[in-house]
């Protein structure tokens, strides 16, 4: 190669990253710029330097590496320290200009650009190489599309953008991994070469919809004993104060006869923006008559307060967070049995909270799974008259978890696990895989209970039909391809499903006459259907294959859900 320009190509583009790619051509640009100014502000030589090919071998005393100001000089020198010396050659030159730039692109700074400059004779007869590092820094930065968000926020969100500062492709990514999840807003960044010469100019361009959204659905998922419908109303804005924050409220009714059902609920989401942690503030207020097993119902006015605090745990390609929190739950109620009122049976208790989430997707499948444990202890030790009914005033001390649910604590220890997995099979099918689980230590009152049964479970069956201490639900469904392709363009989605569905619950200790062990099984098909990007429905019929506490077996039963959103 020629003595005068000892020059080494660059890597090629692997297209990891589109911000990495859209980078690099920014760097390109202005590099071509640059050469184009030189050329036409510099005079033209008088004469050319003499070009001599290099020697096989030569002597490499230091590398003058020039224009790294990112990297600390202990680092530049660990990484060229094992190219120098005696009998090297121009593949050596090259080794250390590539382990240069991948230092660079280790520490995110990937638009980092590295070459080997023509070495003058006399330098090199020295054993001295030069090296040219352009770091490219960030000229200008400009926030563009906002019509609903505050463009200043946006900009807060990305600092690795400093104007001056090169470009950490690395750090770029995480920060905007961070701000897409702000609710209704997605930045994406272009890059073209600066005004400035030698610099990369960076537009934040931001697609961004009104933050406010509502539902309302209608079912017939109901519980043993109740009318069939049911009503669930809900609305959430999701830029509180301009800072992402959302506060949300819903309403779910049995609007054929509300007392059987009725349940207030809001809550409050605070990401706490530049850092990893989001709180959370929610609670409901609740009037239900909940059926459960031999003709013992449950009604209640109760309510629940709790809080969040969610930390987003690092990672690129998974999404993990940690859940810590507690509740404060009061709830009064009367045990009925054939409708007249056995017992009351008021409760409150303050349980602890801590949860694990992981969820991963790609082009063909994704996985949800929460790992989540609730824990009793005795903050409320209330002694309560047991109310034997029938009028009587007589009182017997009895302690308040006892008296909801004879040989119930609260020191108790319950564990939770939930999994969703679906994948796409050839020719558009789809699998779906889902499995909720609970362990207890003890036998556990009626609001910690395991329930099975209904649309979010085993199809075919009353939502809760089955409570229990322990428990589990699994589903497996098999969807067909889309047929929206085949309907007029305003149907959204269409899909055919069958299903196959299991759960088991029991009880731990048990009174005698009390059932310790029931299991549901059943299998079944429907449709789902999305219209114009604001109405869903779905329609499933489901076989019960096993008895259960209020559905016979082969009673087949149809459920539906229709839902309009904006």
């Amino acid at each position: 190669m020629g003595f005068g320009r000892v020059q080494a190509g660059r890597p090629a583009v692997t297209g990891r990253a589109k911000i990495f790619c859209a980078a690099m051509y920014a760097c390109a640009a202005f590099s071509a710029a640059q050469k184009v100014q030189a050329q036409e502000s510099t005079p033209a030589p008088q004469a050319q330097p003499q070009v001599r090919a290099a020697p096989d071998t030569f002597f490499i005393a230091a590398f003058d590496v020039l224009g790294a100001k990112s990297l600390d000089q202990s680092v530049i020198e660990q990484v060229i320290y094992d190219h120098l010396g005696p009998d090297r050659t121009t593949a050596d030159v090259e080794a250390a200009r590539k382990a240069l730039q991948d230092a660079y692109a280790e520490r995110g700074f990937e638009s980092v650009q590295v070459d080997v400059l023509p070495q003058p004779e006399e330098q090199f007869a020295q054993g001295i190489i030069a090296i040219q590092v352009t770091e490219a820094p960030v000229g200008t930065v400009a926030v563009t599309g906002a019509k609903h968000h505050s463009m200043t926020l946006v900009r807060k969100q990305i600092p690795s953008l400093a104007e001056g500062k090169p470009l950490n492709v690395k750090q770029l990514q995480t920060e905007l991994a961070s701000a897409n999840q702000f609710p209704d807003r997605t930045i994406n960044p272009s890059f073209k070469a600066g005004a400035t010469p030698g610099t990369i100019d960076v537009d934040l361009d931001v697609e961004d919809s009104l933050p406010l959204h509502g539902s309302i659905e209608l079912n017939n998922d109901n519980s043993p004993s109740t009318r069939p419908l049911r009503l669930n109303a809900s609305l959430r804005y999701t830029n509180m104060w301009g800072l992402g924050h959302t506060v949300s409220g819903s309403y779910i009714t049995a609007p054929q006869d509300r007392k059987q059902s009725e349940v207030f609920s809001g809550s409050y989401t605070a990401p706490l923006l530049g850092s990893r942690w989001t709180l959370l503030l929610y609670g409901y207020k609740s009037n239900s008559n909940v059926a459960a097993q031999g003709g013992v119902s449950v009604l209640g006015n109760g309510y629940q307060i709790g809080t969040r605090a969610i930390y987003r745990l690092p990672g690129d390609k998974l999404f993990q967070s940690v859940t810590l929190g507690f509740d404060y739950k009061h709830f009064d109620q009367d045990t009925r049995v054939a409708g007249q009122i056995a017992a009351k049976t008021p409760i409150e208790y303050l349980p602890l909270y801590a949860a694990y989430s992981l969820s991963s997707g790609g082009d063909k499948s994704t996985l949800d799974v929460t790992v989540s444990a609730t824990a009793g202890f005795r903050v409320f030790k209330n002694i309560r008259c047991f109310d034997v009914g029938g009028g009587s005033t007589t009182c017997i001390p009895t302690d308040q978890f006892k008296n909801k649910d004879f040989d119930s604590s609260e020191n108790f220890v319950r564990g939770n696990i939930e999994v969703d997995y679906r994948r796409t099979l050839p020719k558009d099918f789809v699998a779906a895989l889902k499995f909720y689980g609970q362990i207890a230590d003890s036998h556990l009152v009626t609001n910690e209970q395991f329930a099975i049964g209904g649309l979010s479970s085993v199809r075919g069956y009353y939502s809760a039909e089955s409570v229990g201490d322990i428990g589990y639900a699994l589903s497996l469904e098999l969807n067909s391809p889309s047929l929206a392709p085949y309907l007029p363009k305003f149907v959204d989605e269409l899909r055919l499903f069958g299903f196959a569905e299991n759960g088991q619950i029991r009880l731990i200790d048990p009174l005698p006459d009390v059932t310790r062990h029931e299991a549901l099984l059943s299998v079944g098909g429907g449709a789902r259907l999305r219209l114009f990007n604001r109405i869903s429905g779905e329609v499933s019929v489901g076989v019960p294959l096993w008895n259960g506490s209020a559905t016979r077996k082969n009673d087949v039963r149809t459920t539906f859900t229709a839902k309009g959103e904006f």
